[in-house]
């Protein structure tokens, strides 16, 4: 199963943002080195909405933060429009920021305790002015009215908020700059289940309203299926299966793929992902395995998983990539 580190990368013509052999790393202590993302690419069309799954661990918030430049970048390009952000600073850096925003995983750490939401919402329209719209009560109303959050409490401070309602004031602070993509690293894991689906409804309602593009950042493939285009599934700081989403789920082949799907109840599941108990521990990104990452914990490893690491290569006729040595090759399932 031979094939490039970049297979899966379409045409640049296709691709809004192109995510090129990314490698981000922090600093340990005693001169050693965390390995948080290790090469990975990607890219996303515009209007679409690509999701990233994984353990806790692999490196998906780590990719989003390093796309906005929050994380620095070892190597690799993040090409958007044609400019590559991870060679951009000061000025040029600042002035492409407003339209790559980002949703943070705790709605209410990432607001700021001491300034009313108005303020919050506000801050990016009063920082841009004119550049890039009217800093005014009016469009403050008007995005705090989309998310659902009532006009009238603008004056209140985040504390005097719900989890929910903070995301949804952050969802506002991040729509205020018109961004063409927006970053939405695990938008619902903290809130309650009777809250996830109201918000991940209205982040579907804004990207349809607003045009937007989305990364959409979980752990949580069951809630990933349902608003994603393409998935991308990371283990390890680094890519080994992605493809469409209804492709992913009902023909996936990496083991990895596989078992994180098994452990989804779903009564109603039409393929059969069984591959065993995968065990053990996630590996220290410190000192990552050789060869494939995920051979300490694959029911099919064998010594040249051990030896060699897989590239990506296509798997079938259609745009669905996996790095595998010994993938699972199923049919298509019949139409019903």
């Amino acid at each position: 199963m031979a094939g490039s580190g970049r297979a899966q990368l379409r045409d640049g013509a296709e691709a809004l943002l192109r995510v090129e052999d990314l490698v981000a790393e922090f600093p340990a202590g005693r001169k050693q080195v965390v390995h948080a993302v290790s090469s990975v690419s990607f890219d996303v069309a515009e209007g679409e909405t690509l999701g990233i799954v994984g353990e806790s661990g692999c490196g998906k918030s780590t990719v989003a933060r390093s796309i906005i430049r929050l994380n620095p970048i070892r190597s690799g390009r993040v090409v958007y429009r044609g400019q590559n952000l991870a060679e951009l600073e000061g000025e040029a850096l600042r002035r492409v920021r407003p339209n790559l925003q980002m949703i943070f995983q705790d709605p209410i750490s990432s607001l700021n305790p001491r300034r009313r939401v108005r303020d919050v919402i506000g801050e990016g329209l009063a920082v841009w002015g004119d550049d890039r719209g009217t800093w005014s009560r009016d469009r403050i109303d008007e995005l705090m009215a989309a998310v659902g959050v009532d006009p009238r409490f603008g004056g209140r401070y985040p504390h005097q908020f719900s989890g929910g309602q903070c995301q949804r004031i952050g969802i506002a602070r991040a729509l205020a700059l018109d961004p063409e993509v927006l970053i939405c690293d695990e938008p619902v894991s903290a809130l309650d289940v009777s809250i996830q689906a109201q918000i991940l409804n209205l982040l579907q309602d804004m990207k349809c309203r607003y045009g937007l593009t989305v990364l959409f950042i979980s752990h949580d493939l069951a809630v990933v299926k349902n608003v994603s285009d393409r998935i991308v599934v990371m283990y390890l700081g680094k890519v080994c299966e992605i493809g469409a989403a209804d492709e992913l789920y009902e023909r996936p082949v990496h083991p990895y793929t596989r078992a994180l799907l098994a452990s989804i109840p779903d009564p109603a599941a039409t393929v059969d992902v069984s591959e065993g108990d995968i065990g053990g521990e996630l590996p220290s990104p410190v000192n990552p395995p050789e060869g494939c990452r995920f051979h300490t914990r694959c029911p099919r490893a064998t010594e040249l998983c051990r030896q060699t690491e897989p590239s990506m290569a296509r798997v079938g006729d259609g745009d669905h990539f996996a790095a595998c040595h010994h993938p699972v090759l199923v049919a298509a399932p019949a139409p019903r």
